[in-house]
């Protein structure tokens, strides 16, 4: 069973995300992701049921919640070993009744990674995730000097955004009609998974 499992939840971003990494990591691998907003237990079950094939390498699910327990409960059914929170706010606050328990219920995929030795990949320009301690591998991105992967010179033109993601002496340029320093972000994050699962030229 050589089936990669990547989760992706947070406040805001996770389905552009998704929609990023899979046409990405559709370049190497025979990638599926959770159809629409299929990100609840159920559609989730229903997308893994009725389209994973024998020949599928990677599946990307995203992972949404509105209450405490809810992503451990999509990691049970899928089995993440690679996960990205892409951000914690203050959504569902009338389930979720604290930012606290937004930032626990995001991190339930944390911990699932991390008990699949695993991969997480983390947002830190978000302050909530950059200030929680995952024990485990983590691989941050963002725009600031000590994130691993880092979009830097993002620039507006007539046709979009350019920027470049450095890691380490790698320098990776890139041009997207997506706008908003938020899809910058999910860019990165994107690259930060295909680099990871040795996509050469992401």
């Amino acid at each position: 069973e050589n089936l990669k499992v990547i989760g992706i939840t947070g406040s805001y971003g996770k389905t552009s995300t998704k929609y990023i990494v899979g046409r990405i990591l559709s370049e190497k691998f025979n990638t599926l992701i959770t159809p629409k907003s299929f990100n609840t237990p159920m559609g989730i079950v229903r997308a893994v049921r009725e389209n994973i094939k024998p020949q599928t390498e990677v599946f990307v699910a995203e992972m949404g919640a509105k209450n405490i327990g809810d992503v451990k409960e999509i990691c049970d059914i899928v089995n993440p070993e690679y996960g990205i929170i892409t951000s914690v706010g203050p959504q569902h606050l009338d389930t979720f009744k604290s930012i606290d328990n937004v930032i626990k219920t995001k991190f339930e995929l944390a911990d699932e990674c991390v008990k699949n030795n695993g991969t997480v990949f983390l947002n830190t320009d978000n302050e909530y995730i950059k200030n929680r301690t995952v024990n485990g591998n983590t691989v941050s991105y963002g725009t600031t000097q000590d994130c691993s992967y880092r979009a830097e010179n993002i620039t507006y033109g007539r046709y979009g955004l350019s920027f470049t993601v450095s890691h380490g002496n790698e320098k990776l340029e890139l041009t997207t009609g997506l706008l908003g320093i938020h899809n910058a972000l999910n860019i990165t994050s994107a690259v930060a998974v295909a680099k990871e699962l040795g996509v050469q030229n992401a």
